[in-house]
């Protein structure tokens, strides 16, 4: 549904009653008592993708599904608001001042972990450290749900001295390795699953109904009711050890469709709508036609940095062989009327890959940075000064008289892929390149392949972190070697550039390691490996009288990292 027939969907439904939505549900029995002064305080959730095989903690991190795990669980740290790290279940984080942080000699490094003392399972029974070092074990089990993240295979052991410490050590430096949130380190009931597990019956611990409706885990919720693809209720956790939500009951509900999403959040028969099943398209339609009326609000937050990501695998095409061509690339490109068209004037222009809120991002913006405003003047002169002519025809020639041909790829399965490589496409065309675009399906079997061949840019999301940097690295590049498979799709390799980034990789000290991702962030717009483009936004809504619900960190797209503190009137 295009954002046009959204809003006059909305604007419709703002005249008619909740009774009259197709398909919606009215409110409970006890949703409407909850409504009174003396009742208890009810939220209704609306996510459209359930947790998948493995339940609530391996049942995947998709969109919204995150939303669940931290609403029913608790790890050591958590992300906040402003992007910054947080004890969650530890006592403190480690770091390198408070020598729970250490860089060994044979250039491992082991973090010390001290619990808080008072962090009791749904079922009331203490968590132990034993318990951290346990998830870790069915995480990385092959015979198990084989959910092991990359990190967590990074890490060498685990001993629990005593069952308030945890000590991990991990087999290189790893900086983000004090940050153990629920998609890294998940702590599992050992009381529990523990003896079906050592006596070798995994695919009772597997198949048990522990992962869904029997839940019990550490968070400020416990699961109370389970219709599989359709509704999870929780109820408030009493003991929870930052103190009892203040909401007493959230009801979790599964609607498949984000238009059918937007329908029951303007009917009133859901609360929120967090981040994840909504994007620009659906934020404009609702902020223009639904927040506009004081129904609600509608948060924007900003995840991901969209790019394009050039082609180096040619070494006689332009771009390759001058800094200056890209340069002009990025001068051709209105990015500013590309964020108003195609992202509904909700995003922004980008040049850096990391967060407002990082420390090297203001850094890097302080020594001064390269710019690249839509300037085609620029641009011709660019092109002119690295050797190349414009024709007769209007399209800009090699010295050896070859035209300067440019693919532009995108994934072909979605609506504004497409839209934003022909806007691309028509405005290098008219700037005078030969540009045709390249859509890829995602059904294609070699899919891989095709990316990594585009004569030109790859449309794509790059991450808000040091994670887009490191996918220009030459041990990164794809090739038919590795199956396709890697970061580095365009084959970009620069050893001065490789050293930064395992220079930020490097570096514990978080001020230090700042200083050195500025550095990087400024070499990325100097040398141009991939074009950046404009930030890509998740939307958050949620109904008017709630409070507590925060923007998110790019670090963890979450909203209920402080559900506990979710309120409604």
């Amino acid at each position: 549904m295009s954002y046009r027939v959204l809003s006059s969907v909305l604007a419709c439904l703002a005249a008619i009653t909740t009774a009259c939505v197709p398909g919606a549900q009215g409110p409970s029995r006890e949703d409407r008592a909850a409504a009174g002064s003396s009742g208890p305080k009810v939220l209704r959730v609306g996510l459209t993708e359930p947790p998948l095989e493995g339940g609530i903690a391996f049942g995947g991190a998709g969109t919204g599904r995150s939303e669940l795990i931290y609403t029913v669980h608790a790890a050591l740290t958590v992300y906040d608001d402003r992007g910054e790290l947080q004890p969650w279940i530890a006592a403190h984080l480690p770091t390198v001042e408070n020598g729970d942080w250490q860089v060994l000699p044979d250039g491992r490094m082991e973090l010390t972990w001290r619990l808080r003392p008072n962090v009791l399972w749904h079922d009331g029974t203490p968590l132990a450290a034993e318990d951290f070092a346990f998830g870790y074990r069915i995480a990385r089990d092959q015979e198990m749900f084989a959910t092991g993240s990359r990190t967590l295979r990074m890490i060498d052991e685990m001993a629990v001295p005593d069952p308030q410490t945890l000590i991990v050590r991990w087999r290189d430096i790893y900086i983000f390795g004090n940050a153990m949130g629920l998609n890294t380190l998940i702590p599992l009931p050992r009381h529990i699953l523990g003896a079906r597990y050592e006596a070798g019956n995994k695919q009772a611990v597997a198949n048990s109904l522990f992962w869904t409706s029997e839940w019990v885990g550490l968070g400020p919720y416990r699961v109370s009711q389970w219709m599989e693809g359709s509704l999870i209720d929780t109820v408030a956790f009493d003991q929870y050890f930052l103190g009892r939500p203040k909401i007493d009951r959230i009801t979790i509900r599964y609607i498949f469709d984000v238009n059918a999403l937007v329908l029951n959040l303007i009917a009133g028969d859901i609360d929120v709508a967090p981040v994840g099943p909504f994007k620009e398209e659906e934020g404009y339609s609702l902020r223009t036609q639904w927040e506009s009326r004081g129904a609600g609000t509608v948060m924007i937050n900003r995840t991901d940095l969209r790019t394009g990501r050039l082609s180096w695998r040619y070494p006689g095409v332009p771009w390759v062989q001058d800094v200056q061509v890209r340069q002009a690339l990025l001068h051709m490109l209105d990015r500013q009327t590309m964020v108003d068209t195609l992202r509904h004037g909700l995003s922004e222009v980008a040049d850096i890959a990391l967060p407002k809120e990082d420390a090297a991002y203001q850094l890097a913006h302080q020594r001064g940075l390269p710019s690249y405003p839509y300037d085609l003047g620029r641009a011709h002169r660019l092109l002119v000064e690295s050797g190349l002519a414009r024709g007769p025809d209007g399209v800009y020639r090699t010295q050896g008289g070859e035209p300067f041909s440019i693919e532009v790829g995108a994934t072909s399965d979605t609506q504004t892929g497409v839209q934003e490589a022909l806007s691309i496409v028509d405005q290098w065309k008219t700037a005078g390149l030969d540009v045709s675009p390249l859509l890829i399906s995602d059904t294609d079997l070699n899919k891989q392949e095709i990316r990594s061949k585009v004569r030109g840019i790859y449309m794509g999301p790059g991450s808000l972190g040091y994670g887009t940097y490191q996918n220009f690295i030459t041990r990164e590049i794809t090739s038919e070697a590795t199956r396709w498979t890697g970061a580095n799709r365009g084959a970009y390799s620069n050893p001065a550039y490789d050293q930064l980034v395992d220079r930020v990789y490097g570096t514990i000290r978080s001020s230090e390691r700042a200083q050195a991702a500025a550095d990087l962030a400024r070499m990325a717009l100097e040398q141009l490996p991939f074009l950046p483009l404009y930030y890509v936004n998740d939307v958050a809504a949620f109904r008017k009288g709630m409070t507590g619900l925060t923007p998110i960190s790019s670090s963890q797209p979450v909203n209920a990292w402080n559900v506990h503190l979710w309120d409604i009137e």
